[in-house]
């Protein structure tokens, strides 16, 4: 009769190899328009009792830096991602186990001031002036606020429909500004 040995480390190991559980694994926060701070969750799943340390990139931040975490417990966390200027920004979360296993989000995002395509939210003076690279639209039932002082820059024959809400409320010392960026527009 053979004896098989098996080393408790491996057992250890292959019990635990995914103690912690993320979906998604990815977040996509694509292009992301200077001046707006987007959210996207992912959940953590715990396969062992402990805490779990979420560890952001730089210009991330998580609603929870460690959750305290039993066996199956779920805990979704909430991701903003705060572009302070126009760049590449791809990076990952970190999540540690006090006791054992790990894991990564990536992280997708990309800091823009071109603007194309449907829009909704605040476009702000701060990071003025905006680049518009395609016809743009503010669709039925959404509402584009542009501040004071706000330009925006056509960079082409260029269609702006509004079929929702527009709020555009310059004065005479911060006017909002529509040009072209050369002299055939």
């Amino acid at each position: 009769m053979k004896k098989i040995l098996i080393s408790s480390l491996f057992i250890f190991n292959f019990l635990f190899s995914d103690a912690i559980n993320v979906s998604p694994s990815t977040l996509d926060f694509g292009d992301v328009l200077m001046g707006n701070s987007p959210t996207l969750t992912f959940t953590i799943t715990a396969e062992l009792e402990q805490t779990v340390i979420i560890t952001p990139p730089a210009f991330f931040t998580v609603d929870y830096s460690e959750v305290a975490m039993g066996i199956g417990d779920s805990q979704d966390i909430t991701v903003t991602f705060t572009p302070p200027t126009i760049g590449n920004y791809d990076s990952y979360i970190i999540l540690t186990g006090s006791v054992f296993g790990g894991s990564n989000i990536e992280l997708y995002a990309n800091a823009i001031n071109n603007i194309e395509g449907s829009l909704s939210g605040v476009i702000t003076e701060e990071f003025s002036p905006y680049i518009i690279s395609s016809d743009i639209a503010v669709l039925e039932g959404e509402t584009l606020t542009i501040e004071p002082g706000v330009t925006l820059a056509f960079d082409g024959d260029y269609a702006f429909q509004v079929a929702g809400n527009l709020i555009a409320e310059g004065d005479h010392d911060n006017l909002i500004v529509f040009e072209g960026l050369s002299d055939d527009i």
